[in-house]
């Protein structure tokens, strides 16, 4: 069964930030880095222009995931006389950025990274298409957010999300099958 996916909105960041005050208290942006700020950002915005509150799955695509708080912890080991910030490293795994966004929306449903460079947003399509092909989700957000560094320049600066679902409406899209791109 071949069921029609949509997308319902999208939203996709510049280089330029927002205002993250829309979406986060002022303790949350103290301590999250600008990779996560974005995020949660974009993945609100979406899914507000979408009419939804919170998805049945929350899928996310990094290539290099938050480079910047890796680096910042791996430079603070270097420093003998400075320690190292736990924050630092928990908010540099890959999966920091779907699982902060779910936290954030409050969805406790399905929640998924792919991070295999160059092909990382093709393959959370491709896992949202499945889960909607087979019924287990009705809305999925999809993502993918990546940042330069220093030390990694041909990273783009990305902040995209996407609400897809099985059900249509004023001016949704219609998604190609990914899977056909990956094979």
């Amino acid at each position: 069964m071949n069921k029609p996916v949509y997308i319902l909105s999208r939203v996709q960041l510049g280089p330029e930030d927002p205002d993250f005050r829309s979406v986060l208290t002022p303790m949350e942006a103290r301590r999250l880095g600008r990779l996560l700020k974005r995020a949660v950002w974009t993945s609100r915005t979406a899914l507000e222009q979408a009419g939804l509150s919170c998805p049945d799955a929350v899928i996310t695509a990094t290539d290099f995931g938050a480079l910047s708080q890796s680096e910042a912890f791996l430079e603070a080991l270097k420093d003998p006389e400075g320690s190292p910030r736990p924050t630092h490293f928990m908010q540099s795994t890959h999966n920091t950025i779907s699982s902060l966004i779910a936290m954030n929306l409050h969805c406790h449903g399905y929640n998924a990274t792919y991070s295999h460079r160059g092909t990382s947003l093709q393959s959370a399509l491709a896992d949202a298409w499945m889960l909607i092909q087979e019924g287990q989700a009705s809305t999925v957000l999809v993502g993918q957010f990546d940042e330069p560094s220093r030390y990694n320049l041909e990273s783009a600066d990305i902040a995209l999300s996407l609400v897809l679902s099985d059900r249509g409406g004023e001016g949704a899209e219609l998604l190609k099958n990914p899977l056909e791109e990956l094979l």
